[in-house]
């Protein structure tokens, strides 16, 4: 059973990058002009980069709450696929454990626990890991916000960039699961759901990309279970 110090050196990416990327979300609040207290304050309540980084021109700009809800319900609405394969059965204790582990489901600690095997997971390292990966993100947002002008001179006028580390953590995590779980049809129907999602474009790429491998993975699953009931049968 991995423990809490295996989920301290696994979450370590993931920590280095929300770092990362929470200095740049840090930055682009103060040069809308918003009050840098907002960053620890929505990184603990919403706690979705992709919805932060949007969530700051649309504040800064006075959107009403219907246009920053519908935003959300597209930028977000992801997650409610990550409900399918979260392992909230290895979740044990308190309810506000519970749903903290619900709250704290993101896109890379999703993927991160998507490479472990399931059975050897404690509650006590998906928590752990959660609880690191939201630490970060929150000592990120909070520091770029508090660094202000200052650190994004020193970075340049392309802050965004800073991105691209999220994009490299999710290539070494894909790596990690190949090589825990080589499935050749798993990974061509993951690069068909990118292409749904390079296709539709806009803020619906993603929830279609999801909603490709959702159905997609299901019914491998469904055919998978029938072929080997069926060669169960034939074998009796």
């Amino acid at each position: 059973m991995v423990t809490r110090r295996d989920a301290a050196r696994d979450a370590v990416p993931v920590v280095i990058g929300y770092i990362t990327l929470g200095l740049a979300a840090g930055l682009l609040l103060v040069a809308e002009g918003l009050n840098w207290w907002w960053a620890p304050l929505w990184s603990v309540l919403i706690y979705s980069g992709t919805m932060q980084m949007l969530l700051v021109p649309l504040a800064g700009a006075g959107e009403p709450l219907a246009a920053i809800a519908a935003s959300t319900l597209f930028v977000s609405g992801r997650h409610v696929f990550y409900g399918l394969g979260f392992p909230l059965d290895r979740v044990r204790g308190r309810l506000v454990t519970r749903l903290y582990a619900i709250h704290a489901i993101t896109d890379e600690v999703y993927a991160l626990l998507a490479s472990r095997e399931r059975t050897a997971m404690s509650g006590r390292y998906i928590v752990t890991v959660e609880v690191m990966s939201h630490c970060a993100w929150i000592f990120g947002t909070t520091a770029g916000a508090l660094a202000g002008t200052g650190l994004a001179a020193l970075v340049g006028e392309r802050v965004e960039l800073l991105g691209f580390v999220l994009t490299a953590l999710f290539v070494v995590l894909a790596i990690e699961n190949w090589r825990s779980h080589p499935d050749l049809a798993v990974l061509l129907i993951g690069f068909v759901a990118g292409a749904v999602g390079l296709a539709v474009g806009g803020s619906a790429a993603l929830l279609s990309a999801l909603g490709t491998l959702a159905v997609a993975l299901i019914a491998l699953y469904t055919w998978r279970q029938r072929a080997a009931r069926t060669a169960g049968e034939e074998a009796r």
